[in-house]
């Protein structure tokens, strides 16, 4: 089976796309990006481009696609927002085997995005996913029910859950949804917690054909002109037994919520993240029979990749990045340090 795979993409990658991943140069890759004068959200982004790719290729709803939103401006990841967050470059795992020096977040998201739509039911159609995060996860097999959408949520604290989107379900029906919230509190979730559970929403989710036509007549106006629609907080909240958004003209959709159990997820949105999340999922394992790479880094929050290092960094350098650059003898790095980008140079600077 073909599954496509449809990317939003910033306008100037839009254009380099191939030149720079020509591995992903075949029928199964399409790539676009929303209108430049326009803010469409996930859910009209979603329907804009599932429109577009049937117009510029021939495909059909009927085909298994994943479409991955990565078309921000990258304003809190500065360093990749030329290429992207999609092609921002993570530093080989020192206990994973078979891992590419040139590995990028979109190579580390598809793998899970490819076995959760094949292996879900034939009618659903449609996965969709933030090309900003990762989830890395043991399960190698991830039942999924049959419904119009299918939400991926993980259990998670209270605390974390209250930064993102959550789905409610009651005690006595785990898998189907009571309703969704974005952003609620702490003692919000204590008090739902008498009656319901919480799962944060993972990002990823699986619609039907039928889910798909419905979230793009939502996404239209009038005149049937693409308008402002989030798939999370406007298309989500509308969705389940007792909608904390109801809207008539969604509440056909049936909707299961799957635990991805064994799971972590990973934020790449901001600078911050790319460090701590990359850190993190360095020291998934300590088991020194299980670590590829025997060496022992001065700090482990020093990461280097794809770089000239004249100048010695030491158990004082903490999270610091280095990519892509030329780091001269006269550099003296310290602490909280982001480099990329940097040529062959004789400077002296000390940060």
């Amino acid at each position: 089976m073909s599954v496509k795979k449809l990317l939003t993409l910033p306008p100037n990658l839009v254009k380099n796309f191939y030149k720079l991943c020509p591995e992903y140069k075949d029928s199964e890759w399409y790539c676009d990006s929303d209108p430049v004068d326009c803010k469409l959200g996930s859910g009209a982004g979603t329907a804009r481009i599932v429109e577009q790719w049937q117009l510029n290729t021939g495909g059909e709803i009927r085909d298994k696609k994943i479409i991955i939103h990565a078309g921000g401006h990258s304003r809190r990841l500065p360093a990749y927002a030329t290429s992207g967050k999609l092609l921002t470059p993570i530093p080989v795992l020192r206990w994973a085997w078979g891992e590419r020096l040139d590995r990028n977040l979109l190579a580390m998201q598809l793998p899970l995005y490819e076995q959760l739509i094949y292996q879900a039911p034939d009618s659903l159609t449609t996965l969709i996913a933030c090309g900003d995060m990762y989830i890395h996860t043991n399960c190698r097999n991830i039942p999924t029910p049959e419904a119009d959408v299918v939400c991926y949520g993980m259990w998670v604290d209270a605390s974390l859950a209250s930064h993102h989107g959550v789905f409610m379900c009651k005690h006595n029906t785990p898998a189907r949804l009571d309703f969704m919230l974005q952003k609620p509190t702490v003692t919000q979730l204590s008090k739902l917690g008498r009656t319901h559970y919480f799962l944060m929403d993972s990002g990823v989710w699986l619609l039907s054909d039928k889910a798909i036509r419905l979230l793009s007549e939502k996404s239209k106006d009038v005149q049937g002109d693409y308008r402002f629609y989030d798939l999370y907080s406007q298309f989500g909240c509308a969705l389940g037994d007792n909608p904390s958004k109801p809207d008539n003209s969604l509440s056909e959709l049936t909707v299961a919520i799957v635990p991805l159990t064994d799971s972590q997820f990973y934020h790449f949105g901001t600078t911050r993240e790319l460090l701590s999340s990359t850190l993190s999922l360095q020291n998934l394992i300590y088991d020194q029979r299980l670590i590829l790479r025997p060496d022992t880094k001065p700090n482990p929050a020093l990461f280097t990749q794809n770089c000239i290092m004249d100048s010695r960094l030491s158990e004082c350098n903490d999270n610091v990045w280095v990519e892509n650059s030329h780091i001269a003898t006269g550099w003296k790095l310290t602490q909280d340090n982001f480099v990329t980008g940097v040529q062959e140079n004789n400077r002296h600077i000390t940060k």
